[in-house]
Parts: structure tokens; sequence; C-alpha cells
């Protein structure tokens, strides 16, 4: 019995490729699972279009005459759009998309990537709190099926990810949500080792915003673009390049540079706009400057948008 109705199924499978190319030829009028009636209302507001279009800007005689051939279009798409409903295609692309909502708990033990919304996040989430490589590496201690002390983590999670106004609050229900998992690890242990990382990852973002912005590179150069210490440019122009990397939120960023003599005295200081530094990046900035003859020594201070604070000697 069930063979036969396998057969049976099996007839119609050419006419079926055929309805799901027109399908996808038509989507992005329809959207991915069409139904007559939104099939018949697209081609009747294109038609309205087309007409209210040719009727208002050409002359008699060719207007008619477009107006013609987009009626005799419409009828014909009408005419198709009823022939594929008397075959079920439009009910067979309803039906296939009808499915009983799993629960939550269901959810969180099938799906293998639970920390990951369904719906599309709004920014990308900075490296100080993007714990993604941590809950694979959780995921694959416990066989994809992370247990229940990791719910609420995963749910302030997925909300972190699609929101940008509060992710400071919620950053920190995520350390309150990290107590449960804590408690699953003996001490010293990899997921041990996991959760103190994400700890102070989420206490340095909630913390100073100025740390999160960092100057990874001071190098001078001479006129000849020869790497250099500062003491031997000498009284005259040189260039300085600066790596700043940004493991926080977007940030407006400058740097200052100041020059001091042996007695530990500023004898020349200068301030530049590295302009904004998206999250996870690391902006390189390349500036001329003139390095009086009595220069000892350089000191950086990195200034964000949203704090400030000091920076390198070199």
């Amino acid at each position: 019995m069930n063979r036969s109705e396998d057969t049976t199924q099996s007839e119609p499978t050419t006419d079926a490729e055929a309805g799901s190319a027109f399908l996808d030829s038509i989507e992005f009028l329809t959207g991915p699972d069409p139904n007559l009636g939104s099939f018949l209302l697209v081609v009747g507001m294109v038609t309205t279009v087309f007409i209210a279009l040719f009727q208002l800007t050409l002359p008699a005689p060719v207007s008619t005459l477009l107006t013609a051939g987009v009626l005799s279009v419409t009828v014909l798409s009408a005419i198709f759009g009823l022939l594929l409903d008397s075959f079920g295609y439009f009910d067979q692309a309803t039906t296939t998309t009808t499915a009983a909502p799993a629960s939550e708990s269901d959810e969180r033990t099938t799906d293998a990537r639970p920390w990951v919304p369904a719906e599309k996040t709004s920014a990308p989430l900075p490296p100080l709190i993007n714990f993604d490589a941590e809950l694979r590496a959780y995921a694959d201690m416990f066989d994809g099926d992370l247990p229940e002390a990791f719910d609420p983590f995963i749910s302030d999670y997925r909300r972190l990810k699609t929101n940008t106004r509060n992710r400071a609050t919620i950053a920190s229900d995520l350390r309150a949500d990290l107590n449960p998992i804590g408690a699953l690890f003996e001490d010293g242990s990899e997921g041990d080792r996991l959760y103190e990382d994400i700890s102070q990852r989420l206490f340095r973002y909630l913390g100073d915003r100025q740390e999160h912005v960092t100057l990874d590179r001071v190098a001078f150069y001479d006129e000849e673009g020869n790497e250099t210490d500062v003491r031997a440019i000498e009284n005259q122009p040189g260039r300085v390049e600066l790596d700043i990397t940004n493991e926080g939120e977007a940030a407006e960023v400058e740097v200052s540079v100041a020059l001091y003599d042996e007695d530990n005295s500023v004898i020349s200081s200068h301030t530049y706009s590295v302009g904004r530094v998206s999250p996870g990046a690391t902006k390189t900035l390349d500036t001329d400057i003139f390095v009086p003859s009595n220069a000892e020594r350089a000191s950086t201070t990195i200034r964000s948008s949203e704090s400030s604070g000091s920076g390198a000697s070199v």
C-alpha cells in the first residue's frame, strides 16, 4: 500500500519541477511562498501602473497600442495563474511551508547553534563580546546538546546580537547568566578556562571604554623612508606610523604624539585624527612630523569619542 502511494506521488515530478522553476522566476514579485491571490494582486498592480504611465506620458496612438499590449499580457498571466491553481500548484506551495512550531525546549536540544538569532543582527558584535567560538567549544563538549544552564546566557546573547542601544545592560545580564555555567566545571578544566575568558572580557567591556582602543605599533621614519629611532631624525621632518585596534564598539579616535627632551619636558606635541574605527578593525595612521634636534623620546595618547586615556612611550 505504501509503495503504490509513493509511485503515484512520483508521477507528476516533471510538472512539479517546471512549476518550481516558474516560481523561482517570479519569486521577486510574489515572495517565497506565493498563492493565487498574491499572484493576481501583483499582476493587477503592475498592469495599473503601466497603463497609467502610458496614458499620461504618451500620445494617443502609441498609448492605445501599448495599453492593449499590457492588457493582453495581463489576461494571459491571469489565465496562466488560474491553470496553475487548478493543478494545485499554489496549494502545494502553501502546505509545504506549514509546520507546527517547535517548543523552546525542542529548539534548544535540536539546534546545533542556538546562539545564532533567527532575525538579522543589527550590527556586528565587537571582539570583546563575540563569544561564538567559545559557545561552539562548549557545544562540542556536550555533543551539540548544551545543558539547560546555558539557556539564560544564550537567550541574552541573542538579544545582544540584535540590539545596539542597550548592549551594556545586556552584557551586564550576561555576566549574571554566567554563574550557572561556571558551576558546571571544575577549576582548571577547559570549560572553566572558557568561563573565565568570557567573564574577563565582559568585565573589560563594561569597564573603561578607552581600554577598548589600543595602540599596537608606533614607528618613526626618516626622510629616506627608513625606520629609525626618533632621536636619529635630528631637527628635520620625518614620518610616524601608528596602528590602532578597536576591540569595542565603533568609535571616533584621535592620537596625540608628544616629543620630550632629556629633562623630560615636552618640546613638541601633535594631535592627529584617526577617524572612525569599526569594531574589530585595525587602522593605520601615517603622517608627517617634525622632530626637533633635542628630542629624546616620544609618547602617545589615544582618545576616543567615548572616553580618553594615556597610551605608550617610545
